[in-house]
């Protein structure tokens, strides 16, 4: 993927998959590995979008907020969606794995993104994976990914936040990924 440029709102989609994807893909600017006695998962930021592995033995849930115009395999495809308004999805796979998606696209009044900004900043100063992105700041607010996560014996909940200041908009997905 290549981040040399601001990303924007309206190129991102949200894509899952049935099989894990390769490192080589992306531009990874941070990741966290999870390892569960009953599953492991990969979280990775990848600009102001993210990718999430969950895998129980052998098989994989995947899922990618990238730049619709980014060259991603069509091999184990499940869904892909344009990151527009709220979308919710859900996806059985192998009997092993249940993934729960809700996504939200929020644009905000300047006012209201200030707050917002401040307030999401702040937590994920204190919890989870934050990576800003001083170098796409155009205004007062800078651009960020925050990944928040809750791990238990037999589930994953990521909450992740896509923050565009310059778009006065938020991201924001929660998704649930169980051992069945």
């Amino acid at each position: 993927m290549d981040l040399g440029q601001k990303q924007t709102v309206e190129a991102l989609k949200l894509v899952v998959y049935r099989r894990p994807l390769h490192p080589e893909l992306f531009d990874i600017h941070n990741r966290h590995r999870i390892d569960q006695a009953l599953f492991d998962a990969d979280l990775w930021v990848t600009g102001c979008s993210h990718l999430v592995r969950f895998s129980v033995a052998t098989e994989s849930v995947t899922e990618v907020i990238a730049q619709a115009n980014d060259e991603l395999p069509r091999r184990g495809l499940v869904a892909s969606f344009r990151c527009r308004g709220e979308r919710q999805h859900e996806y059985v796979h192998a009997e092993s794995i249940r993934y729960l998606m809700n996504f939200q696209v929020e644009a905000m009044s300047d006012r209201l993104f200030a707050k917002t900004h401040s307030d999401l900043f702040a937590a994920a100063q204190k919890q989870g994976i934050l990576v800003p992105y001083p170098q796409w700041q155009q205004g007062e607010h800078v651009p960020f990914c925050h990944l928040d996560y809750h791990v238990k014996p037999e589930s994953l909940h990521v909450m992740a936040y896509h923050v565009f200041p310059q778009e006065n908009t938020v991201v924001k997905t929660q998704t649930l990924f169980e051992v069945l």
